[in-house]
């Protein structure tokens, strides 16, 4: 499941990638998405959604401890927060883990 979720990724949210540029250190700013990207959006709150319930684990990563399905989410994370889209409460709340990380800053200071 773990690797379907990285494939859909890896090749997936083609619409969401041209609205939403990645850019770790991109002021926050509100963005108006289109239906495509809108739709990509949805899917991945679904993946997230989907994926904690099936397996809650001990932690508040997608499998419970962090993975490396985390880690290639880390940038829709980082899209979706640059450019202020709405998602729901805990959509957000993992988006909020994700930006904890100490690897997070890390990665905002390489970029």
């Amino acid at each position: 499941y773990a690797r379907a979720i990285a494939n859909e990724m890896h090749a997936g949210f083609a619409a969401l990638r041209k609205a939403c540029v990645f850019n770790m250190n991109k002021t926050p700013e509100a963005t108006e998405l289109d239906a495509s990207a809108q739709a990509d959006v949805a899917r991945v709150v679904e993946i997230w959604t989907q994926t904690r319930a099936k397996f809650p684990g001990e932690g508040p990563f997608l499998f419970g401890q962090f993975s490396a399905a985390d880690a290639m989410y880390a940038p829709i994370v980082s899209r979706l927060h640059s450019y202020k889209v709405p998602v729901p409460a805990d959509a957000h709340a993992y988006m909020e883990t994700m930006m904890a990380l100490p690897a997070w800053a890390e990665w905002t200071r390489d970029d």
